[in-house]
């Protein structure tokens, strides 16, 4: 039976499991959440691709980004590692929001206006890089976004 036990727990990884499924449980109280977490991390991932694309652009190559210490990997380290531990807390805090208070629509709006800055903030940084790789063509779009984002923080400020 111990070598069963060990078995499962060498191949499934009910640790690694059981702390997904607490993370989702946070962060995910309402399926309708489902989509703006998805947007916002496949978002943060287009950032830090889009970031890299902007360095090496400006370096001249990957091998000259390397070559002269433009692309550094340990700065990109740390900034990409405060940036997920801090979305990722947010997201815990927005996801005990909607959990631990019984007024649904308070606590959505709450979220909501938390996903929505963070997915925004993502998407304009996107532009951002895109623009210093050299896309000036997208400063109109960036400004958009830019106002945009006031919009809905304004508008949601509104309905609490």
């Amino acid at each position: 039976m111990d070598e069963i036990i060990n078995k499962v727990w060498d191949t499934v990884r009910p640790g690694f499991a059981l702390c997904w499924a607490a993370i989702s449980w946070l962060i995910l109280p309402e399926k309708s959440f489902v989509v703006w977490c998805i947007a916002l991390w496949v978002a943060v991932a287009l950032d830090l691709l889009t970031r890299w694309y902007a360095i090496f652009k400006k370096a001249g190559g990957i091998r000259k980004a390397i070559k002269l210490k433009a692309w550094n990997s340990k700065e990109m380290y740390e900034k990409t590692s405060i940036k997920i531990i801090s979305y990722l807390v947010i997201q815990i805090l927005a996801g005990l929001s909607m959990r631990l208070v019984d007024i649904p629509y308070i606590s959505n709006i709450v979220a909501t206006v938390v996903y929505s800055f963070l997915f925004f903030r993502e998407f304009a940084s996107n532009i951002e890089n895109l623009v210093e790789a050299g896309a000036n063509y997208l400063q109109p779009l960036l400004f958009w976004v830019k106002k945009k984002k006031d919009e809905v923080l304004e508008k949601e400020d509104e309905n609490v």
